[in-house]
């Protein structure tokens, strides 16, 4: 799929302001936008690994885990801001606050809106990691098109 500049730039995947000042480093190295998001792209892989760890771990500390996912989405929102990945870093902040159990501006989704015990926080790290999900994978693509490299 070939992906052009006005492509990236209607994404609401992708912060064009943000991204741009990525690709004119290219002019300093060639290759090396792509490199960065080549980088953040096994980072989330690995970072993703870890999450569904935390949230598949039914007989560990709840509130432990809780804390580590809230780490793992501040990290991973940290980077994907600073490539311009807007989508994938909302999505990990809402990690980061629902693993502090804080819904902050999310009170209008429900499982928010009634999330009273650690269990109900890690519902909604869950939910916020299966769109982080969903995002990572749709801004890959159109990466993967812009760059017409896999990956």
């Amino acid at each position: 799929m070939s992906v052009t500049q006005e492509t990236l730039e209607n994404s609401k995947l992708i912060n064009w302001t943000i991204f741009q000042e990525i690709l004119l480093m290219d002019e300093d190295e060639e290759g090396f936008a792509f490199s960065l998001i080549e980088t953040f792209v096994e980072q989330a892989k690995d970072t993703f690994t870890k999450i569904e760890e935390l949230l598949g771990d039914n007989n560990g500390d709840t509130e432990d885990n809780l804390r580590q996912l809230s780490q793992l989405g501040h990290y991973l929102k940290g980077s994907a801001a600073a490539l311009g990945l807007q989508m994938v870093q909302n999505e990990c902040e809402r990690i980061q606050n629902y693993g502090k159990k804080e819904s902050v501006t999310y009170e209008d989704d429900p499982l928010v809106a009634n999330a009273n015990t650690p269990q109900d926080w890690l519902r909604c790290c869950s939910s916020a990691f299966q769109q982080a999900k969903i995002y990572f994978e749709e801004s890959r693509q159109l990466l993967s098109g812009y760059f017409r490299a896999p990956l």
